[in-house]
């Protein structure tokens, strides 16, 4: 024993490219390349755990069992460039886990952890100072203090304000519940920390004076990035877990729901192109048949076409096409033991111990099972279903659910709690496999590291359709700054909410705060809700449908700045949708009430019922200027009717819009409406002065401005490439077609 006292207590430093790692007192020190401590005083556990967990309705909890941690000593480290050896040793100086390092990168150290037991612990010391960001979807956005597992559950209907659970565990979701949990955080070092694998992990923050990671693994990795900046960070986390696949074009317009048969399908589409709503969507979920229950209007078990909705589907999809509409469907893992697919799928679902079907209460309250998705034949049955949907003209679908995979169903080549957080992947991968290639999307709410790689596009689940904080409205915020933190660029949510169990259905007031920020939303699209007769919808009156076009056109003329970020999203890792204190460092890490679409837009929503306006706090360390009027802004009251929104631009955005909103963002002509075609031949570029400013669309074409404006101004031109000048200020065009260009400076 003694001989290992110098191994253990003070080991000489090591180096790793430009990183340091110390071994002190048994714990580790890691510093980077910029001599920025990452992470002090980390200890490592290692432990032999017995957890029973119990499903209901996609909710989860323990039931019994525990785990026995055994604390591990740090010795000297040993080896060179590239790895680099720390055994971890016992009270008695023996070796029983070991950690290696490697770099991935200049930014990005790889720690490979693996012990003798079947869970594994990662610990540092809390600075009184702390924040912990990212983790996946949630309905707050700083985490400090907070205790809870990162495991793909419902997220209830309704929240407790703790993770706590309550009596109706299995209805009522904990405060981090989540769809859509990410193991990736963010500290203020700046550090980030991404847990590789598929375990159950839980974390403690600070709940006490150490922060914890808990991996239900006897292997394990972590990778520790630095940067000079947190977003720095965000993008190299984004870029290390794949490049995120982008929808096509058309999905940029506003999407509209339409359930209830043919008839109000095509009710739903010749109303928008009336009221002149720009739309390329029409989403109808109940292809596959709908009823009326106790709990709301909801969808059959099926997975083919219900011909008694929809007996002219070919004609429906002929029609919709030549109105500038893309159709989508509707798919979920489910296999209820009534439908018609049962006879064909029930080889493929999740088994019990004795090999039989392993069936629960579904979402209709029928017997139930999911696809084993372990299995190539079962994902093949499933894309073969999305195939003939595919055939009957639709375009793409909802891949709904992912989260109700039991802990103790029987896979054919998976570890059921291994792998429960695989899950959505295998099933996004589905979609993905049936859907590549062709002119389609598909959009997620489950999802792990690696969802925006499957999936264009996640939207924020089933709110209530009401201004509550627990899980309506004002969670839509906290919930897209965690899903672009967790490296999803191209976010969405249902406008108006989606439960109204436990609070009202929607009313006008809900819904026109909720469509407003929709529209400043990377995905705009409208949902009927589960109570569809008794929500407000988006033709419920004429002003409601003029307020719809409105922001709908708002949204669409936005095409050319999303698209743009989009291709960014693609190349460098920024999400679309931004938390301000990524790009503004005074700013709170827990700010929930405003967000960043891109760089050049903060928008702060009204998100409290029959409010008139809010304070808004604007980020230091720029000027600001309404989005709407161009006049400069302070931080303070804002007045924003019910028709409005508050919507802010810094000194040296440049914004490209398109000059006319066109009806749809499909392509090619179409009789009476304006396309992508039409629109893409002429730029309003909004370029607010007090600082240099450029941007780059998704076509290459760039915009840079160079001067100091002393006046606000407007000027035109026509032309691939030059300048236009306005108020003392330049703006320099290289682009790659011939347009009419029209520049407006604010100063």
């Amino acid at each position: 024993m003694l001989t290992l006292l110098p191994l253990v207590a003070c080991a000489p430093p090591s180096t790793l490219g430009g990183y340091t790692v110390v071994a002190e007192d048994g714990a580790l020190t890691l510093t980077d390349s910029r001599g920025t401590v990452l992470v002090d005083g980390l200890r490592f556990s290692v432990g032999e755990g017995d957890e029973s967990l119990e499903m209901q309705s996609g909710s989860y909890r323990q039931v019994d069992g525990g785990t026995t941690w055994t604390s591990v000593s740090a010795g000297r480290p040993y080896g060179r460039d590239p790895v680099l050896t720390v055994p971890l040793l016992d009270d008695g100086g023996a070796e029983i886990a070991r950690v290696q390092l490697s770099l991935l990168g200049p930014d990005v150290l790889r720690v490979d952890l693996a012990g003798g037991g079947n869970r594994l612990r990662w610990d540092a010391p809390c600075t009184g100072d702390d924040a912990f960001v990212g983790l996946g979807s949630h309905v707050d956005v700083d985490h400090v203090g907070e205790a809870f597992p990162l495991w793909v559950s419902e997220p209830g209907v309704g929240k407790v304000d703790s993770d706590v659970q309550p009596d109706d565990w299995y209805l009522t979701g904990t405060r981090h519940a989540t769809s859509f949990p990410d193991p990736f955080l963010l500290r203020p070092e700046p550090m980030g920390l991404a847990i590789g694998g598929t375990s159950r992990i839980e974390v403690d923050l600070c709940t006490d004076d150490r922060w914890t990671v808990d991996v239900w693994s006897g292997a394990t990795s972590f990778l520790v990035f630095s940067g000079p900046s947190p977003l720095d960070i965000v993008e190299a986390h984004a870029l290390v877990s794949g490049v995120p696949i982008l929808p096509p074009d058309w999905a940029f317009a506003p999407w509209n729901d339409a359930v209830g048969g043919s008839a109000r399908v095509r009710e739903v589409a010749a109303t928008l192109r009336a009221a002149g709503a720009p739309s390329s969507v029409i989403w109808t979920e109940d292809w596959k048949g709908g009823e009326e229950t106790s709990f709301g209007y909801h969808l059959t078990a099926e997975w083919t076409l219900d011909e008694t909705l929809y007996p002219d589907a070919s004609a429906i999809d002929a029609e919709l096409e030549d109105a500038g509409f893309k159709w989508l469907a509707y798919f979920s893992p489910f296999v209820a033991e009534s439908s018609a697919a049962w006879a064909e799928a029930e080889e493929y679902v999740i088994q019990t111990d004795a090999g039989e079907p392993y069936l629960f209460l579904g979402i209709t309250f029928d017997p139930t099972s999911v696809l084993d998705l372990s299995r190539d034949d079962a994902r093949a049955w499933a894309e073969r279903k999305m195939t003939d949907a595919l055939a009957l003209g639709f375009d793409g679908w909802m891949t709904d659910f992912g989260e109700w995979l039991p802990p103790d169903a029987a896979l054919e080549s998976a570890d059921a709690v291994d792998h429960h957080n695989a899950y959505p992947g295998w099933w996004q991968a589905t979609n993905a496999g049936a859907t590549a290639g062709l002119d389609a999307v598909t959009f997620s709410r489950s999802g792990w590291t690696g969802t925006s790689t499957l999936s264009p596009i996640t939207w924020a689940g089933d709110q209530r359709t009401s201004f509550d904080t627990d899980d309506g409205f004002p969670t839509v915020v906290p919930l897209g700054i965690g899903a672009g933190l967790a490296g999803v660029p191209m976010y969405g949510h249902d406008i108006g909410g989606y439960n109204s169990i436990g609070n009202a259905p929607s009313t006008k007031d809900l819904w026109f705060r909720w469509c407003t920020l929709g529209a400043f939303t990377p995905v705009m699209r409208t949902h009927h809700g589960a109570f569809k007769d008794d929500n407000w919808q988006f033709d419920s009156d004429a002003e409601t449908l003029a307020h719809y076009a409105r922001w709908g056109e708002i949204h669409t003329a936005l095409f050319p700045y999303l698209r743009g970020l989009a291709a960014q999203a693609t190349e460098g890792g920024t999400p679309l949708v931004l938390a301000p204190f990524l790009l503004y460092p005074d700013e709170p890490w827990g700010r929930s009430d405003a967000w960043l679409l891109g760089p050049s837009l903060f928008v702060a929503p009204v998100m409290e019922e029959g409010a008139t306006g809010r304070d808004v706090a604007l980020p230091a360390g720029t000027i600001w200027y309404d989005w709407w009027t161009g006049a400069p802004a302070e931080s303070g009251w804002v007045d924003v009717a019910v028709e409005d929104l508050a919507v802010f631009a810094p000194a040296g955005a440049v914004l490209p819009l398109f000059a006319v909103a066109p009806d749809t963002l499909v392509t090619g002509s179409i009789d009476g409406l304006t396309t992508l075609d039409d629109a893409d031949t002429a730029r309003t570029i909004r370029v607010f002065a007090g600082a240099a400013g450029g941007f780059t669309e998704a076509d290459g074409t760039t915009y840079t401005t160079d001067g100091v404006a002393d006046a606000s101004g407007t000027t035109t031109s026509t032309f691939t490439a030059g300048t236009l000048s306005a108020g003392g200020l330049t703006l320099t065009i290289d682009g790659t077609v011939e347009r009419a260009y029209t520049l407006q400076v604010y100063r």
